[in-house]
C-alpha cells in the first residue's frame, strides 16, 4: 500500500523534473530542426577556417602535413614486413631499430651520395655500436657488391646462403650477428627505395 506521503514526494520529483526539462523545449542537438540548422551555420561561420587563415597558409599548412604523414607510412610498412619476414632470426626491438635507420637513411642518400656499403655500415653500426666502422666495412662488402656466383635475388636476401639459421639471435656468434644484420639492411633499404620509386 502506498501511503500519501510517498505519494506526493514522487509527484514533487516529476514536478521538478518537468520544470528542469520541459517536453515542448526544442533541442538545437536535434539536427533536423530549424533552430538547429541555424546553429550550426553561426559555428561553421565563427569556427571557419578560411577565416582564420589565408588560401596560401592553409595549402602551405596542408602541404606539410600530409608530408609528415606521409613519412610514417613507409616506416610502418617497412617495419611490418621486416618482423613477418625476420621475426625468427633478430629480436623486434633490433628490427623496429633497423627501420627507423633504413628510414632515415632513405632522407640522408637523397641529400648527399653515399654507396650502398656505406649505408649498410651506417644503418648497421646503430644496431652494433661494439663494431669498429672499418670492420664493419669489410664485413659489408659481399653485401653490397655482387662477387663470384653469390649475387643477391631481388629482395635483396641471398637464396643460397645460409647466412640467415635458424638459429635463435642469442646462439650466434657476433660475426654471424653482424652478417644476419646486413642481410635484413639490405632487404630493409631495398624496400624503403622501392616504396619510394613507386611513390
Amino acid at each position: 500500500m502506498i501511503n500519501d506521503a510517498d505519494n506526493s514526494e514522487i509527484q514533487a520529483e516529476w514536478d521538478l523534473l518537468n520544470d528542469l526539462f520541459p517536453n515542448d523545449l526544442p533541442s538545437s542537438w536535434n539536427p533536423y530542426t530549424v533552430k538547429a540548422e541555424a546553429c550550426f551555420l553561426d559555428q561553421n561561420a565563427e569556427d571557419s577556417l578560411m577565416a582564420a587563415f589565408t588560401e596560401a597558409e592553409l595549402v602551405e599548412r596542408s602541404q606539410r602535413f600530409m608530408n609528415q604523414i606521409n613519412q610514417f607510412w613507409p616506416a610502418t610498412r617497412l617495419k611490418t614486413s621486416l618482423l613477418r619476414n625476420f621475426a625468427e632470426q633478430i629480436p623486434d626491438e633490433l628490427l623496429n631499430r633497423l627501420a627507423q635507420a633504413a628510414t632515415r637513411m632513405n632522407e640522408e642518400v637523397s641529400s648527399r651520395s653515399l654507396s650502398l656499403a656505406d649505408q649498410l655500415v651506417q644503418c648497421v653500426q646503430e644496431l652494433l655500436p661494439q663494431w669498429s666502422e672499418e670492420d664493419l666495412q669489410v664485413l659489408a662488402r659481399p653485401f653490397a657488391y655482387a662477387m663470384r656466383g653469390a649475387e643477391l635475388d631481388g629482395d635483396g636476401v641471398r637464396s643460397n646462403s645460409t647466412i640467415l639459421k635458424e638459429t635463435s639471435w642469442s646462439e650466434l656468434s657476433e660475426i654471424e650477428q653482424a652478417r644476419t644484420c646486413f642481410v635484413i639492411t639490405r632487404y630493409a633499404l631495398l624496400e624503403v627505395f622501392s616504396a619510394q620509386e613507386t611513390s
